[in-house]
């Protein structure tokens, strides 16, 4: 149980930070939570870094 919200978490907050949201939405979750903002960008910083790199090959 506690994987999978684990895996939900990923998925929901990697669509949202690499595909959806804009640079203003970044900037004002950073400024209400940065701790969990920063948390998770640093906890899944390969996976950004692999979709920022797959859509510039497109």
């Amino acid at each position: 149980m506690v994987m999978m919200e684990k895996e939900m978490e990923k998925r929901n907050f990697l669509n949202w930070y690499c595909l959806y949201a804009t640079t203003e939405e970044i900037e004002k979750a950073k400024r209400i939570n940065k701790e969990a903002l920063e948390r998770l960008i640093n906890e899944y910083s390969d996976e950004i870094e692999k979709i920022n790199k797959s859509r510039r090959l497109y």
